[in-house]
């Protein structure tokens, strides 16, 4: 990391040379906002460390210039006369850091781990765009329908905040892959992921796999266990069929997200807990509320960032691309030398109504592998595992068609 110090007083200069370079960075130092102007053009730094007060100018202006004309460079003030309005200045300018001297060397340690953590994550991100500017994939998702792109850029803005989100759609949308998405992309990626499907557990036990429990406090429990929250601590936790959940649990549930603590089953001890919390329903939230079935303050309390997935029906452009997606996905685990389709059994998957989305295609796609009978999967294979009493739609209107693979010339055929 090439990190420029902007500082008049050469004795603080020096030292924090010393400690920068200590904690891998390259760095350059200059007294005077003119100096600092050049060394920006010839040293191209990826991060300032600027004096508010230099001899010649203000230090953040210095900043400010440098990010017009590269966004992505950090700033870190340091000052030995703070006041309330440049520390405003300085948040307006976009400098992440604002630092009193006398600087201790923990200090910058901590702010360059952050700066590292942020670089790093900004990396991996820019990456993932690329990628799905040449292929359809955001991560785990996929998709080049316009529905999908709007909800990539949503994922991408939500990954930024630990803010909770609620997650909407039909069963077999992906929401859990829209969460593993999220985390991927967020600062807690190097933490646990933690799924938890609150419709998978009885109500009865729900309680003590989210929060834990104490060793005796209910017959059964002989020996303390954590649960799912603490599992999660620093990383997300992702609740599926948050509705399933009962009304008394939803109450707790609200306590922990505001309180940020929690006690294990059992237990009067307090633990702060720190989870990023993902939730998902395929009901219509407010129709389980008028129900009963969601928490009116709790809806409010977990969406903060919505995400609606659209049916697969709604996106019949990405059926193409998943299926192809699919079909890769187990020809690499299979090695059974299938590969690619015929385009009339695509235009066949593309005209069924999937009633199961992506989880049915994919389920049909499997299938279609196993009894496939040479190297590509041919039409009638596909009309013999789509139900045939299921009403299909007529022909979508014309739109541009995902790529396909070619087929080869000499496959291995199986017998």
């Amino acid at each position: 990391m090439k990190v420029l110090i902007v500082e008049d007083d050469v004795a603080t200069r020096r030292g924090l040379e010393s400690a920068i370079k200590e904690l891998g960075g390259q760095t350059k130092s200059v007294g005077t906002a003119g100096e600092a102007n050049r060394a920006i053009e010839d040293f191209k730094p990826e991060v300032l460390v600027v004096d508010v007060h230099l001899p010649d100018g203000d230090g953040i202006e210095v900043f400010r210039a440098a990010a017009e004309s590269d966004p992505e460079r950090e700033g870190i003030v340091i000052t030995g006369q703070a006041s309330l309005d440049s520390a405003v200045e300085a948040l307006r300018a976009g400098i992440s850091d604002y630092l009193l001297k006398p600087l201790r060397p923990a200090q910058l340690e901590v702010v360059f781990q952050r700066l590292t953590a942020r670089r790093k994550l900004q990396s991996e991100v820019d990456s993932l765009r690329d990628e799905l500017l040449e292929t359809g994939k955001l991560g785990e998702l996929i998709g080049r329908s316009e529905s999908m792109m709007k909800m990539f850029d949503v994922v991408r803005r939500v990954a930024r905040s630990s803010a909770p989100v609620l997650v909407t759609g039909a069963s077999g949308t992906g929401k859990e892959v829209v969460a593993r998405t999220i985390h991927r992309l967020s600062r807690r990626s190097a933490m646990p992921f933690v799924a938890f499907n609150c419709g998978a557990i009885s109500p009865t036990l729900i309680e003590s796999e989210l929060f834990g429990h104490e060793r005796g406090s209910f017959t059964g429990a002989d020996k303390k266990r954590i649960g799912y929250f603490e599992e999660a601590n620093g990383g997300t936790l992702f609740l599926d069929e948050i509705t399933e959940m009962g009304s008394e649990l939803q109450v707790k549930l609200l306590r922990v997200l505001e309180a940020r603590t929690l006690r294990r089953v059992g237990s009067t001890q307090e633990l702060r807990v720190d989870v990023r919390l993902v939730s998902a329903t395929n009901r219509d939230p407010e129709e389980a509320i008028r129900e009963g079935k969601l928490r009116e303050d709790l809806y409010y309390r977990l969406n903060v960032f919505p995400i609606a997935l659209p049916p697969l029906a709604a996106r019949r452009e990405d059926i193409g691309l998943l299926a192809e997606h699919f079909r890769k996905q187990i020809e690499e685990q299979e090695r059974e030398g299938v590969v690619g389709w015929d385009p009339s059994a695509l235009e066949m998957l593309e005209k069924y109504d999937w009633p199961g989305n992506v989880r049915e295609l994919r389920n049909v796609v499997h299938r279609a592998y196993v009894m496939c009978e040479g190297d590509t999967i041919q039409p009638q294979v596909v009309e013999d595992l789509l139900p045939a009493g299921r009403p299909k739609p007529s022909p979508a209107p014309a739109r541009p068609t995902p790529a396909r693979p070619v087929k080869k010339a000499a496959g291995r055929k199986r017998g």
